[in-house]
């Protein structure tokens, strides 16, 4: 029983980056605070989280694989992914400079081009293999230092080209989000790439899962001043979407795959 407990306690802090006692203690049940206390000290002990004052953070926060295996998180929230890519879809039209950010639902988003004339620029690996099998289209890979957490290129090669091209529209993904922090990565290099990229484009298209919300990452590359669009899966906070509202920002909630 205790150890059921505890992975659900950990299940629950991995998938939103924290948590406070209040929302553990609803989540197994009414439990007492000493028996969550002792759930926290041995999850603390095994090397899952770290305690703070009023919860616990998950060490896939703090250690320097943040943001994980790239194909672990490729297997997370694929429905949701894929109706973000949809609802991303018709703004991706040939004529432009567009970028392509590395993440999972940016490739989901290049899966689903046809064979066109398109001009895509982008920093990951895997992206630019996917989009070379398209023939008609002009894919341009950013070059650097390689991410295997990522499969992103960065650095200063990456932030160089970035620096030396036109970029009309450009798909970010994002690690983490909140007011406070904005949206935000677990990599140095990556972040500094990204507000290159944001520096050089005219608009900029957020591709956001619902299970980033409230995760904040190190390094914040962007807030809601810098965003033309956001793409979720769900709709977002009141709070969140009022702010989006009064920095012009355009949400789109995408319709779930039937």
């Amino acid at each position: 029983m205790a150890n059921s407990r505890r992975t659900k306690i950990k299940d629950y802090i991995d998938s939103r980056g924290e948590a406070t006692v209040s929302e553990l203690l609803a989540l197994c049940g009414g439990c007492s605070n000493m028996t969550l206390w002792r759930d926290l000290k041995q999850l603390e002990e095994d090397g899952f989280i770290r305690r703070t004052r009023g919860g616990a953070i998950s060490l896939r926060l703090i250690q320097p694989d943040t943001e994980g295996l790239y194909v672990r998180r490729s297997k997370e929230n694929i429905s949701s992914k894929r109706d973000i890519a949809l609802a991303a879809a018709p703004y991706i039209t040939p004529g432009h400079s567009i970028f392509f950010d590395a993440g999972s639902t940016v490739m989901e988003l290049a899966r689903l081009l046809p064979d066109e004339h398109f001009t895509i620029i982008t920093s990951g690996a895997n992206i630019a293999i996917e989009l070379s099998q398209l023939r008609a289209c002009n894919a341009i890979c950013v070059g650097g230092q390689l991410s295997s957490n990522t499969l992103s290129f960065s650095g200063p090669h990456a932030e160089a080209f970035i620096n030396s091209v036109n970029i009309d529209i450009a798909v970010m993904a994002t690690s983490g989000f909140s007011l406070k922090s904005g949206f935000t990565s677990g990599s140095f290099t990556e972040h500094q790439l990204k507000k290159s990229v944001i520096s050089r484009a005219e608009c900029i298209i957020m591709l956001m899962d619902s299970s980033k919300l409230q995760r904040n990452l190190p390094f914040t590359f962007a807030t809601l001043d810098d965003i033309d669009i956001i793409i979720t899966d769900k709709h977002l906070p009141p709070a969140i979407e009022t702010y989006c509202l009064s920095k012009g920002v355009k949400i789109i909630v995408a319709t779930p795959s039937v």
